[in-house]
């Protein structure tokens, strides 16, 4: 435990070498003969030895926006998505075996997207073949915002290096093996079956939840059941439980003469059955590394060692760390290891249906601060929906459904029939839980964001459980009396631009009072903006209402998540577009901030840029000067109509830093001390545009920051000081969160 305590150390270090400096002091450790320090010195050493490792295989900046040949080999389940330009997007997961340009080798896994007219979808990415073909890089998501885990943390413990679009005709070099031939022939075969359930079973057996819509992802987030689809650490150790189970159960009918147990037949079988069913499921990453630590767990008795699962899990769970340390930032890990530790301590688990219901009692409600952080939600409904469903998937559905797999040559009939019933499990399932969710869906989910503290008194609690739980008990009551802490009112005026990728959106605070301009991008019936980065950053502020939200004009990348915050928080008052409309020169007054509308109306469809609804921050001396994405030529107008009311401390640039805005003409104007630019990192459209960066800093000296770059980035106004700026990447930041 130390020795992983000294490798998440190191994952926070500004520069991974700074770690080696700690080799001066290995003497005076060894010396002391105190081992937790010793070990924990240690693994922040070695964590040191592979992020500088990890940052020389990483893909150099020159690279991205270059074409390459790549070969590899399809790794998961290619997803096809209908996108809004009229033509299909396939992605998956690609593990690199050659890449032709020298200085862009470093890549392991890349995500490869191709896109395709209909007429041409035989020839999408197939799960399990081998590619090669001309590929553009591009870097992965890299948004960093206060209050919102980091893209760069998920894709970094997948070992995802960038993402490759393929730009040209694709080779397959060889077919697929047995396995995925196999898994393709069911996944056809079920194509057909009409029904939910046959949507479950194809996420069950093969991990395939591309048929799953996002309506029943919505209803299994109320239920608390969203972990019971998708192939994880929990699944992996109760189906090695229920296999540990039926092994034993001969020995309580009879014994034999000389009988020892059969524990290393039964680690045998739990070994093999569970690998056959990672095989089956695709084998993902993170899946693989469940398995390891279930392995881990039944290697001791099938060599007849006299040691117990918890420490043998322990030590996979070393080995999986030091192997590659970047999985510490991924949510797979703690919770496939947290599950697995808790099935594994429970030492009194039996077949007694009321064993089983205690350990899933435990599970739900001891993983609940995981979910919340890492997720910001759980649903209290999970307690008794997983007592429910839980068992039925794991305990029936997937054997079963095993069983139909393993079958279906040599007896079809009972293969089919076997599969029949798994899928009429979930739909008899459904129809109760239904009911529940009718009558508690406005009140499931509980929506709070737990900050790193929480997650190390969720470990304590779930680590102390079978050994102390009144420590286990004090912490989670202390996760409960944290967050149930009023939280301190700002005595400043700040504005947050938020990191929304190519897009805008930004939160200003003032006098206990909250506006939102604009929510970022959004496809209407899609993930948005605002439920990655906006809502998320919000709840962790303590933000549960809005004073006012404004929508600057109609184009997606700014509105396109408006839905999305009226559907899950109060508004106070809307103006701009899908609301009233802004008024040029409205003015209202929060405490020492006033607020002044510039433009308008905003919810104009034609000519919709400049009709974007502007806005002027003023606290004291210092001014904030938002302007949506208006046109040089409206900037003129402006420049006729307020003068020299355009000056500000802090100028947001219009439309992304486009070279048809920010022109001299405003400039002269606004003088801006500092000058905030929203865009995505190496986005289709070139902004912010070389001219616009070379009038800003060169000409007008202002210092200009964009979030591509340094993430979310926080003005501080106080009417009798300066104006202070906090970025959210900076020197200090972890090495894994730097760019290139």
């Amino acid at each position: 435990m130390s020795l992983i305590a000294g490798l998440v150390v190191s994952l926070w270090l500004p520069a991974p070498h700074w770690g080696l400096l700690l080799l001066a002091a290995v003497p005076r450790i060894l010396r002391s003969r105190w081992v937790p320090l010793a070990a924990i010195v240690w693994g922040c050493i070695w964590g040191s030895i592979s992020g500088m490792l990890w940052l020389d295989s990483r893909l150099p900046d020159a690279c991205f926006g270059r074409t390459v040949n790549v070969t590899g080999r399809v790794t998961t389940l290619p997803k096809r998505e209908w996108t809004d330009r009229g033509h299909w997007r396939v992605s998956a997961s690609l593990k690199v075996h050659q890449i032709d340009s020298p200085e862009c080798r470093g890549p392991d896994r890349l995500v490869i997207r191709q896109y395709l007219e209909t007429n041409e979808l035989e020839q999408a990415l197939a799960y399990g073949r081998v590619i090669s073909g001309a590929v553009r890089l591009k870097p992965l998501p890299s948004q960093l915002n206060p209050g919102v885990l980091p893209d760069q943390a998920r894709s970094v413990s997948r070992s995802l290096d960038a993402v490759a679009t393929v730009v040209g005709p694709l080779v397959m070099i060889a077919d697929r093996g047995p396995v995925s031939k196999y898994r393709t022939r069911f996944l056809n075969d079920w194509s057909t079956q009409a029904g939910q359930g046959w949507l479950v079973m194809r996420a069950l057996l093969f991990g395939d939840t591309r048929g799953i819509d996002q309506a029943l992802w919505q209803d299994l987030r109320y239920l608390g059941i969203v972990h019971v689809l998708v192939i994880s650490g929990l699944h992996i150790a109760l189906l090695g439980s229920l296999i540990h189970l039926i092994t034993q159960l001969p020995r309580r009918f009879f014994r034999v003469s000389g009988d020892r147990g059969v524990s290393r037949i039964s680690a045998l079988t739990v070994i093999s059955v569970t690998g056959l069913y990672v095989l089956l499921t695709g084998a993902s990453l993170p899946t693989q590394r469940a398995y390891l630590m279930l392995l881990a767990t039944q290697i001791p008795s099938l060599c007849g060692w006299a040691a117990s699962p918890r420490r043998s899990l322990l030590l996979a769970l070393l080995v999986l760390a030091m192997w590659d340390p970047m999985v510490l930032l991924g949510s797979s890990f703690w919770l496939s290891a947290s599950a697995t530790w808790l099935l594994v301590s429970h030492s009194n688990l039996s077949g007694d249906p009321l064993s089983l219901l205690r350990t899933q009692f435990l599970l739900v409600v001891l993983m609940a601060p995981l979910s919340l952080f890492w997720f910001g939600e759980a649903s209290w409904l999970g307690i008794p929906v997983n007592l429910l469903a839980v068992p039925v998937v794991t305990l029936f559905m997937v054997p079963m459904g095993l069983v139909g797999v393993a079958t279906a040559d040599l007896a079809p009939a009972m293969s089919e029939l076997t599969l029949m019933l798994s899928a009429a499990a979930w739909e008899r399932l459904m129809v109760p839980l239904q009911m529940l969710l009718d009558c508690c869906q406005p009140i499931a989910i509980v929506v709070v964001p737990l900050d790193g503290i929480g997650l190390m008194f969720g470990l304590a609690a779930i680590m102390c459980w079978h050994v102390a739980r009144m420590y286990s008990l004090a912490s989670l009551c202390l996760i409960v009396v944290l967050q149930m802490l009023p939280r301190a009112p700002a005595h400043v005026i700040s504005m947050t631009v938020l990191d929304v990728g190519q897009g805008l959106s930004l939160v200003a605070e003032a006098a206990g009072r909250v506006l939102l301009y604009d929510t970022g991008d959004g496809v209407p019936g899609r993930f948005t903006q605002a439920e990655k980065t906006v809502l998320p950053h919000l709840l962790s502020r303590g933000i549960k209402k809005l004073d006012m939200l404004v929508i600057s004009h109609a184009d997606r990348d700014h509105s396109g998540g408006a839905r999305a915050i009226r559907e899950r928080l109060p508004v106070d008052r809307h103006i701009g577009f899908g609301g009233e409309g802004c008024r040029n020169g409205e003015r209202w007054r929060w405490g020492e901030l006033e607020i002044l509308v510039l433009n308008g109306p905003g919810s104009a469809q034609e000519d919709a840029n400049d009709q974007s609804c502007g806005l002027l921050l003023v606290a004291g001396s210092h001014r904030i000067l938002v302007m949506g994405d208006i046109s040089s030529r409206r900037e003129r107008h402006w420049v006729r109509y307020w003068r020299e009311t355009l000056s500000a401390t802090v100028l947001v640039v219009a439309h992304h830093g486009s070279r048809s805005s920010s022109s001299h003409t405003l400039l002269k104007w606004v003088r801006p001390g500092w000058s905030v630019i929203s865009a995505g990192r190496a986005n289709r459209f070139g902004h912010p545009h070389p001219e616009v960066l070379s009038r800003l800093s060169s000409a007008w000296r202002s210092s200009v920051l964009t979030t591509a770059e340094r993430g979310a980035i926080t003005i501080r106004l106080s009417p009798e000081h300066r104006a202070g700026v906090l970025t959210q990447r900076d020197e200090w930041s972890p090495y894994w969160l730097k760019l290139p």
